[in-house]
Parts: C-alpha cells; structure tokens; sequence
C-alpha cells in the first residue's frame, strides 16, 4: 500500500523544491554577473592594453563603467604631477560644462583625498551630502549617488574613476571590487600611454640632437693645416649632451687664423647659435684685417641676431709664419696657456665675452713666438671636468702636463694625448658634463714655407 504524503508534507516538499530553485537561480545570475563581468575586464584589458591615445583610453574607460555598472554617467580624474589637486580628463555622459570646471584641490576634497589612499568610497546623495564641493554641478547634471574607486600604480596614486547613478542606489561589493578593477588597469594603461608618449618626444629629441651633432661635426676641420713652423694637433671631444664648443682654422694670405670658442647653452640651440657665430667670423675675417674690429663687429652681430641670455666666449689669433708672429684678441675666454722656457704667458688681452654689450670695445695683442714654445688653446671643459671626489681638474693640472710635454720635446700630437690622458687619469670613469676642445701647437725651428700647399689652402680656405 503506498503512503500518500499529507498536505503538511507536500508542502513543505514545495517549499524545498522552491527554495532549491531560487538557490539555483541565484547561483545562475551570480555566474552570469561573474561571467559578464570578467568578460568587461577582457573588453577593457583589449582596450587599455592597445595603441590608443591617452583621451582615447580615458573616454572608452568612462564608457565602458558606464554599461558594466548601469549607472547613468562616470568621470576620470588625473592628479598632478605635484600632487596637489584633481582635474577632470573623461566623462560618459555628463555635459563639458562639467569636463571643463577646472582642477579640485585636494585640501578641499575629502572624499578625494580618501580614494587616493586607497579607498572605495560610495556617497549615497550627492546633492545633500555637506562633502560635496559643487552640489549645483550635481543637480544640474541629474546625478545622485556616486562611487569612486582609485587608480594606483605600483603604490602611486594616478588618480580616480567615479560613476554616478540618477536615483539613490546602493552598490553591491561585487559592483565596488570591479570598479577598483577597472581602476588598477586604468592606472597601469595611463602610466604605460605616457611612457609611449615620453619614449616619443626622447626619439624626436634625439634625432635632433643626432642631425645637430652631425651639422657640428661637419664644420669642424677634417685635418690639420701643415705650416711650418707650427706643428698644430686639435681635438672635439663631445660629452654627453651636445653643446656649442668649437674650433676653426682660416686662410689668410698665408697667414692662419685659428679659432677657439664656447657658447652657452646645450643641444640643439647651442650647435644653431655655434654655427651662426662660425658664420659671422668667417664673413668678416675675409675683408677686416684688424682683430679687434674682428671681434667687435662679431659681438654687434650676435648681440643683434640672438636673445639676451645667448652669448659666447671666443679666442681669435692669427699666426704669421713667417714672422713666427700671433697676433690674438681674447673675448672673455679661458687665457690660452704659451709654454716658454718653463715660464706661463696668458693670452688674456681682448675684451668681455660677446654678444652682451654691442658698445664693448676690444684690444688686440701681438706675441713674437720662438722655437720651443707651445701653446694650448682650450675650452672650460677641460678646466673644470670632476673627478669623483668633485674636484676640478683645474689650470694648474694642464699647467704641469704642458711643461711635461716640453720636457720632452713631443710634437703637437703627442702633447695633446698627453694633455687628455692627464684629464682621465684625474677623472677616471666619471663622464664628461661638458664638451672638450683642444688645439695644441707647438713651434718648431723648421723654416716657413713660401706659399701655403693647395691642400692646405682648401682646408682652412
């Protein structure tokens, strides 16, 4: 005989299967929301992770918490690079009126200040709640409750992800651990979209920098005028940054001009604002005999041609071979250092560097060399190059290398080296902070020669 269950037992069989069906349903949507959501991070991953522009990530980040989250509208927030304050960089649905109010100190923030240590906060109303700043903004845009998640990167707050409701709505914990999701990502996009950004504006730099580096080298003398009796060696040594050191040598009728000069400044302009100097003093040297009026008609050019804070120091000596005759106007420069019989001459005499004062005036000097001297012509680089304990190399340094090289007798060449191996010898392995430019020259007893070699006369014509 089979039992047939009593109305009590059916209906607590009902309430089981009911119950058992809403566990089930409720697991059903609970796999559903999961399953939409890792399928949003996926979404926005491809979106973050591909090659967008920084409004680009920021406006389909907004959008994109927009649907996942069915609130009515979101904001990203980007904090300054001094910490100071907030400004709105993307918006879903709310009007530019409200893209474009302008920076939020965070002293004037709580809530922001809150979410930048971390935080997911939620505001329940905020046109009446007291922390809001602009609770008319608010009301005219029709939002009421708010969620604001951060967005850090490795421990460093970038700045925060908001999104609004219409109405006053409570979010789940799944909803808040999403948007603190899409917050994290968002960081790690951002900081990679500026990286790309940087990585771009360094690649342009350094093309230009590269084609200033090549222009500069390009004006600088292939090799070395031979006119006995001066025995002439020169190096540029560059430094880490470009900068606007350079020598020249110029034909004269038989005569050499012999350029030494530094300008202020590095990279692109300096080489722009070296060149234009090279320029001016080849264009007079070739018709104004007299160096000082050389010199002061290269300070009004360039006082005239460039800004108030550009300005060079130039040494400019032309060499008699016949006469074993330098004839020199200093313009603010480092003292080029003449070697005789173990005493130091500086070539001092000129004027203040130029392109300051196009009403200074400038003195030329005339030194009769003999057999045995040597000069060094020489750019600060040299001078004031550190070694690890910040100690300049220093005059006194090149002073004792120079009277060195006489002790031995070394012909141009070899005194160079030897100057410079004296230089990384007191710095060792510390780079250069500044650009290097020696010419040596030492004078020989060889006799001069009639006419300057055609070779000669294309080298430094």
């Amino acid at each position: 005989m089979t039992n047939i269950p009593t109305q009590p037992q059916s209906n607590s069989l009902v309430q089981a299967v009911q119950q058992q069906v809403r566990r089930l349903e409720s697991e059903k949507q609970a796999l559903a929301q999961r399953v939409a959501e890792a399928n949003v991070l996926y979404t926005l991953s491809a979106l973050l992770t591909g090659r967008h522009s920084l409004d680009e990530l920021l406006n389909g980040a907004a959008a994109m918490s927009v649907k996942v989250l069915n609130v009515k509208a979101a904001s990203v927030r980007l904090l300054s690079e001094d910490g100071s304050h907030l400004t709105p960089k993307a918006v879903c649905n709310l009007t530019t009126r409200y893209l474009k109010k302008g920076p939020i100190p965070l002293n004037d923030s709580e809530l922001a200040r809150r979410v930048l240590r971390g935080e997911v906060v939620y505001v329940r109303d905020l046109q009446s709640d007291p922390r809001t700043l602009y609770p008319d903004d608010v009301k005219v845009e029709g939002i009421v409750s708010m969620l604001s998640a951060p967005m850090i990167y490795n421990g460093r707050p970038i700045g925060t992800i908001r999104v609004y409701a219409g109405e006053e709505r409570e979010f789940t914990e799944s909803e808040q651990e999403l948007l603190k999701a899409i917050g994290h990502m968002m960081a790690a996009a951002i900081e990679h979209a500026r990286l790309e950004v940087a990585e771009k504006k360094q690649q342009k730099v350094d093309r230009q920098l590269q084609l200033a580096a090549d222009v500069q080298r390009r004006m600088m003398p292939s090799k070395m005028p031979k006119m006995p009796p001066f025995d002439i060696a020169a190096l540029y040594q560059a430094s880490l940054e470009l900068g606007g050191d350079f020598y020249d040598f110029i034909g004269l009728d038989n005569n050499l001009g012999i350029v030494v000069a530094d300008v202020v400044g590095k990279g692109v302009a300096a080489s722009l604002l070296m060149a234009s100097v090279r320029s001016s003093l080849r264009a007079f040297t070739q018709d104004i005999y007299d160096l000082d009026e050389v010199m002061a008609r290269v300070n009004r050019a360039m006082v005239r041609d460039t800004l108030d804070n550009e300005f060079a120091t130039l040494f400019y000596g032309v060499f008699s071979p016949q006469t074993r005759r330098l004839t020199y106007c200093n313009g603010g420069h480092e003292p080029p250092i003449l070697l005789r019989d173990g005493k130091i001459i500086s070539l001092d005499v000129g004027g203040m560097i130029i392109g300051v004062d196009p009403l200074q005036e400038y003195e030329k000097s005339i030194i009769e060399l003999m057999p045995g001297d040597y000069l060094l012509m020489y750019t600060d680089g040299l001078t004031e190059a550190f070694n690890y304990a910040n100690k300049q190399f220093g005059r006194e340094r090149i002073e004792n290398a120079l009277r060195e090289c006489a002790d031995q007798q070394m012909n141009a060449e070899t005194s160079l080296k030897h100057v410079m191996w004296q230089l990384r010898n007191f710095t060792g392995l510390r780079s250069a902070v500044d650009d290097t430019t020696i010419v040596m020259i030492r004078v020989t007893d060889e006799a001069a020669l009639p006419v300057l070699a055609k070779e000669d006369e294309d080298l430094i014509g």
